[in-house]
C-alpha cells in the first residue's frame, strides 16, 4: 500500500547509462515541462513506463507539479546510487531530488520526483496534544513503527511517523465476497474522528474513490483533512470516501466530531486511513513527528502514550 508522495514513480529492470545521456533526456524532460507539454514527457517514457502511467495521468501529475513547484530552472547532477543517476533540479519554488533510469534505448524506465532535503532538524519529535482514537472499534495496523520494515513511510522526511489502519475479518481479510468494490472493504465508509481539539486548515474534497487494486498518484492524498493543534502540530488525515467530507476550512473541531468516512480516494489500493503528524502544513517539505495517543487498546492490554506499530491491533478503550 502506498500513500502521499507526487511524483511518476516505476522500477522496473533498470540498466545503467552514460551521463551524457541522462543529462540529454533531463533537457528534454525540462524544455517540454517548462512548455506545459505533458504529450512530449510521456513519449519519453519506455513501454513498461507507459503502461504503468498513462497519458492522463501524467498530465494530471505535471500539471499538479507545475501549480506547486512552478518552472524548472536548471538542475545539477549529485550523485549515481547503483543504477540511477541523481540530480538536484532547481524550480522556481524549491528544488527537488530527482532520480532517474533509462533502458538501451535511453527512454525512461524510471523516474522520481521528491522534495530535496536539507536536513533540517525537525520542531518536535512527537505530540505534546493528548489524542484520543481516530476510530471506532478495533482496527490493525498494517504499517506503524520506525524501521522501514515496520513502516515504509519512513522513507519520507513528512510521513516518517505515519500510520495506515484498516479493518480485519474473519480469515484476517481486509474484505468479504469478491473484494472488487470497495462496499466489501470492512474499513470503507466507517465514521472517522477528530483526534484532538483543533482547527481545519486544509480540506480537499471530489476526488474519486478508485477501484480495488488502482492507485491515484495525480492526487496522492486523495480526500483529506488537515488539523492544526494549539501547539502547531498538523495531523493529516488521507483517503476520506468521496462526498463524506463533513468539515470545512476555518473550522473548530472537537475531540470526537465526526470528520468524514473511510475511504479509497487518492495513492490508496484499498479502503483505509492514512494518519500522520508533521511540524508545518506542507506535506511535501515539513518534517513528520511520533504519533503517541493518550490511551489505547492493543492487542487487548491497555496501554497509555503509546504509538502503534506494524501488526498491532487496537482500539479505543471502552468508557
Amino acid at each position: 500500500m502506498k500513500l502521499l508522495a507526487l511524483a511518476l514513480l516505476l522500477y522496473t529492470q533498470l540498466q545503467m547509462a552514460q551521463t551524457p545521456a541522462y543529462v540529454a533526456v533531463i533537457e528534454k524532460f525540462q524544455q517540454s515541462y517548462n512548455n506545459e507539454n505533458s504529450e512530449a514527457i510521456f513519449d519519453l517514457f519506455n513501454a513498461q513506463m507507459k503502461q504503468a502511467v498513462n497519458r492522463e495521468t501524467t498530465s494530471q501529475i505535471i500539471s499538479s507539479f507545475q501549480t506547486r513547484y512552478g518552472m524548472m530552472k536548471s538542475f545539477d547532477f549529485k550523485e549515481s546510487e547503483g543504477l540511477l543517476e541523481i540530480y538536484i533540479g532547481h524550480f522556481e519554488r524549491g528544488k527537488q531530488t530527482i532520480q532517474i533510469s533509462l533502458d538501451e534505448q535511453e527512454q525512461i524506465s524510471g523516474l522520481l520526483f521528491k522534495p530535496f532535503s536539507a536536513s533540517r532538524p525537525p520542531k518536535f519529535e512527537r505530540n505534546t496534544t493528548k489524542l484520543g482514537m481516530p476510530f471506532r472499534g478495533k482496527w490493525f495496523t498494517v504499517w506503524g513503527g520506525d524501521t522501514k520494515a515496520q513502516n515504509y513511510h519512513v522513507n519520507f522526511p513528512s510521513q516518517q511517523g505515519a500510520f495506515d489502519f484498516l479493518v480485519l475479518g474473519k480469515n484476517n481479510k481486509t474484505y468479504e465476497r469478491s473484494g472488487t468494490r470497495n462496499e466489501d472493504y470492512f474499513a470503507f465508509g466507517q465514521p472517522i474522528f477528530a483526534v484532538c481539539d483543533a482547527e481545519v486548515i486544509e480540506v480537499i474534497t471530489g476526488v474519486e474513490d478508485n477501484k480495488p487494486g488502482a492507485m491515484n498518484a495525480a492526487q496522492p492524498l486523495g480526500n483529506a483533512v488537515v488539523l492544526k493543534t494549539s501547539n502547531d502540530e498538523y495531523i493529516f488525515y488521507a483517503h476520506f470516501e468521496k462526498g463524506t467530507v463533513k468539515v470545512e476550512e476555518g473550522q473548530m473541531v472537537k475531540r470526537g466530531q465526526i470528520l468524514g468516512n473511510c475511504g479509497n480516494s487518492g495513492n490508496s489500493s484499498e479502503a483505509h486511513l492514512h494518519l500522520h503528524i508533521q511540524d508545518g502544513p506542507d506535506v511535501f517539505s515539513d518534517v513528520g513527528a511520533k504519533c503517541y495517543f493518550e490511551k489505547i487498546m492493543v492487542n487487548g492490554e491497555l496501554k497509555t502514550d503509546y504509538s502503534p506499530v506494524r501488526l498491532d491491533r487496537i482500539s479505543a478503550p471502552e468508557e
